[in-house]
């Protein structure tokens, strides 16, 4: 997996850009800048491939640990966690299209797995919309509604689909110390890399408005000169 990052000098641009944004299309912004796809490129990747790209981008920009916290449904005590981004990585492989195509009795079902453009329908909506949007062709007698299968083929379909995109759904495996209670919790990435990107652009606005308070330097030349430079100067005026 390739790491991807987006440099100081064109992150508060992104940032302000993709934070007024909606989901999914917020983090679909982050990663056009990070790889120079377009949005409408990258909102046909499968929600696997999109979250293994955020992923990539995470470890790209704030390196491999991630420090978090939750807390016990249970007992309610708050546990912080530290994780190794790169152990989250489920390594991609190819789909063959027959594993695309389920057959039950008379029901032959093909589908594509979800991207960005069908989370994006579903909001708010029933989960009748993603299958609809999904399931590309449905046969039992010529017959070809949705609607028409059973409770249990849309199961076998959802099955296969996170089977097929085992990166899309990502859970951690916790427990608590206080209780004993053990339990999974799903790891949203876009959620923390969206966190972690607030926090860096805070911190960031922060070192642009000193420097450019204590020298005079415009906000493209603060930002073109490098964190290292940067700080470097910071700590001159700070002093």
């Amino acid at each position: 997996m390739r790491a991807l990052a987006i440099d100081d000098s064109h992150l508060l641009d992104t940032w302000d850009q993709a934070a007024s944004l909606e989901r999914p299309w917020r983090e679909l912004a982050l990663l056009s800048c990070a790889c120079g796809a377009s949005v409408d490129e990258l909102a046909r990747l499968s929600i696997g491939e999109r979250d293994r790209s955020l992923l990539a981008l995470q470890i790209g920009m704030f390196g491999s640990r991630l420090d978090c916290e939750t807390m016990c449904p249970t007992c309610a005590t708050r546990l912080e966690l530290s994780l190794d981004a790169s152990e989250l990585v489920i390594p991609e492989r190819k789909i063959e299209p027959h594993e695309l195509e389920l057959s039950d009795d008379d029901w032959t079902v093909r589908f594509r797995l979800p991207d960005s453009t069908d989370i994006a329908a579903s909001v708010g909506a029933s989960d009748d919309v993603l299958a609809e949007r999904c399931i590309a062709l449905i046969d039992r007698k010529g017959n070809t509604e949705v609607g028409a299968l059973p409770i249990t083929i849309r199961e076998r379909v959802a099955e296969r689909m996170a089977a097929l995109d085992p990166q899309a759904d990502v859970s951690l495996d916790l427990s608590c110390a206080a209780c004993g209670h053990r339990w999974q919790s799903p790891f949203d990435v876009a959620s923390f890399l969206f966190r972690e990107v607030d926090a860096h652009v805070a911190r960031l606005t922060r070192e642009v408005h000193q420097l450019a308070r204590s020298y005079g330097w415009s906000e493209a030349s603060i930002l073109a000169m490098g964190s290292v430079r940067r700080r470097r100067y910071l700590a001159l005026v700070l002093q």
